[in-house]
């Protein structure tokens, strides 16, 4: 039961509010740690299996596949514009092969107007080789996206973000993770301004920590701290979160401000507080987790802050030993937020739903 439940936190605790936590391409473990599985849920489906036992060898050799965000796999988020919403086909697909704690990854997304016709694709793609064991985990992705420069921001954008992390299971601190971010994108030159010659770049960096209160071991509630915070810096770019991980990272152009010239350096961090609490009896888990996060936007003459909140929550159930079914809820919204010198409350809320299931066999 304890390895049911560690299989489930690694592949389904992926809701954050971070930008460069794109699970399937980042976390190569999820793989190397999975048994053979078939997962399906209103988020997501995804299979693992291990053709080490056919082959009669002791070293596992997985292949995992998975297609991802099926809830959003259509979107009208964007704006047109003149204020019209777009309508948007946004599949994202990954693959990996993994052997022993090695393994490979690649990730592919598109990103495709419906609301015109004969529009060219933006489309991305990411490459990512890890390994993990007991104490250590490092991935090292790389990603690209592409976009015709007559109908995107972005002609061409690379991200990555490589992370090492330390795994501890005693003390306070049960994880600890470096992350960093390098992006730069070749922006779509649509008026003459100077200092273009420069290309928008993005570095920066995060760390994360899980800070355990209290343990199953001694206590019938879990709780814990997982505590991220990040600070980004963007050379010339409007905004410091270059990433291409998503093919829809080709709609902005990262060299011009809102006036039109060309963008000057800028900013960007966050603070990220949830508090986690975990519950099982017998083959049933539960965990809940409210969180706060604080993220600044710092540019040349101005700044915008936003104190967000939210909520998880999910619920497993173990009916047989290689069958799982869970309820996962999740909703966050945005408090207060200041621009300039103006203070405003929003009352902006979201969430979603995604109802799964997992076959071990």
């Amino acid at each position: 039961m304890k390895r049911i439940v560690l299989l489930m936190l690694l592949i389904l605790n992926s809701i954050v509010f971070a930008i460069d936590d794109i699970v399937d391409k980042d976390n190569m473990h999820n793989l190397i740690e999975g048994v053979t599985s078939t997962r399906f849920g209103s988020d997501r489906a995804s299979t693992i299996y291990d053709f080490a036992p056919l082959m009669n060898h002791n070293t596992p050799f997985k292949l995992g596949v998975a297609i991802l965000d099926l809830s959003h796999i259509v979107d009208n988020s964007y704006l047109n514009p003149d204020g019209k919403r777009k309508l948007a086909f946004i599949p994202k697909a990954f693959v990996g092969l993994s052997y022993g704690i090695f393994a490979f990854g690649y990730q592919f997304n598109l990103y495709n107007d419906l609301t015109e016709k004969n529009r060219p694709v933006a489309h991305s793609h990411s490459f990512s080789f890890g390994f993990a064991t007991q104490k250590y985990r490092l991935s090292l992705p790389f990603s690209f996206s592409f976009g015709n420069p007559r109908y995107y921001g972005g002609k061409v954008t690379l991200s990555t973000t490589p992370k090492f992390s330390f795994m501890f299971k005693s003390g306070l601190l049960d994880e600890f993770t470096m992350s960093l971010h390098y992006g730069i994108q070749l922006s779509t030159v649509t008026n003459n301004v100077g200092g273009t010659s420069i290309a928008p770049m993005v570095i920066g960096g995060s760390l994360y920590g899980s800070i355990m209160l209290t343990r199953f071991d001694n206590y019938p509630v879990q709780i814990s701290l997982p505590v991220k915070l990040a600070f980004y810096y963007g050379i010339g770019a409007r905004w410091a979160t270059i990433d291409a991980g998503y093919a829809d990272d080709a709609l902005l152009n990262y060299l011009y401000d809102d006036n039109g010239g060309r963008s000057t350096d800028s900013m960007y961090f966050y603070v990220s507080l949830p508090a986690k609490f975990e519950a099982k009896l017998g083959a049933i888990y539960t965990y809940i987790m409210p969180r706060l996060m604080f993220e600044g936007k710092i540019y040349k003459t101005d700044g915008e802050y936003n104190l967000h909140y939210g909520a998880e929550g999910e619920m497993q159930i173990t009916l047989v030993e290689n069958i799982t079914f869970g309820l996962t809820i999740f909703a966050e919204g945005q408090g207060i937020m200041r621009k300039s010198s103006n203070f405003e409350i929003k009352n902006a809320f979201g969430g979603g739903l995604d109802v799964w299931g997992i076959f071990r066999y």
